[in-house]
């Protein structure tokens, strides 16, 4: 569910990276990738779920939060191409969560630090069908405005407290137009497997996705596959995210 569009501490303007979660000793990084009209305020209550090595960097697109100001990205390989380039120089080992909109953008930055010669240890996914399912749809990032407020209200994209305040909504329509049409222009490329373990969530009521979609997220991958899928629509992970979070701790330090 997209949050109210305030800024979020621990960003600053220019910077794709929310650093409040650093740790000192971490030697492994987990980016965290947000849906269509996400933050990476999101992802802050999972910070008390890492520890030791692992760290949580929520990453903060453009046109939201202290990016408000900065136009939304229009091209996904020119989105991923630039976070990949920053990954690729920490001096942690990449970890990649992304959920919906996320999932695409994580997956994507894989295939690039693979080329970069710098891996990601894991990509965890949720919320969205392997990148090789494009179906035919409407474009909502283009539908008027009444049409589109009703897009989010049915799948759960915004509360209705921001649905009734027209002042948010002139904050929020924006961005959710540009990440719609982010992912509605995305054209999955094949491309050799990843090298990485893939680790993967749905809701078993979600109306974007359905388990055997999530499955085919094991062709993405030469190593380890897993799907998980648990109550809920297509913000499962709201209710969920502990447990996520969790089991990402887990499969890291195993």
């Amino acid at each position: 569910m997209t949050e109210s569009p305030r800024p979020p501490a621990g960003t600053r303007a220019g910077s794709w990276f929310d650093d409040r979660f650093r740790l000192g000793g971490a030697s492994a990084s987990l980016y965290c990738f947000p849906f269509a009209g996400g933050t990476a305020g999101y992802y802050a209550p999972w910070a008390p779920r890492f520890h030791d090595t692992v760290e949580l960097v929520p990453v903060q697109l453009p046109g939201r939060g202290p990016r408000m100001a900065e136009p939304g990205p229009t091209d996904m390989a020119e989105l991923a191409d630039e976070i990949a380039a920053l990954i690729a120089r920490a001096p942690t080992r990449p970890l990649l969560f992304g959920h919906s909109m996320g999932a695409i953008i994580a997956f994507e930055v894989a295939r690039r630090l693979e080329r970069l010669g710098g891996p990601a240890d894991f990509l965890f996914v949720s919320g969205r069908p392997a990148p090789p399912i494009h179906r035919p749809r409407t474009r909502f990032s283009t539908l008027p405005r009444a049409e589109f407020v009703q897009v989010l209200r049915d799948y759960g994209a915004a509360s209705e407290e921001i649905l009734a305040h027209d002042e948010l909504l002139d904050v929020l329509i924006p961005m959710m137009r540009a990440d719609f049409a982010l992912i509605e222009g995305y054209t999955y490329t094949p491309g050799r497997a990843l090298g990485c373990p893939v680790l993967a969530w749905c809701g078993d009521a979600d109306p974007e996705v359905e388990a055997e979609e999530m499955r085919r997220w094991g062709e993405m991958t030469s190593e380890r596959f897993e799907l998980f899928v648990r109550p809920g629509g297509h913000f499962f992970l709201t209710d969920h995210r502990a447990e996520v979070a969790t089991t990402i701790q887990q499969s890291v330090t195993v």
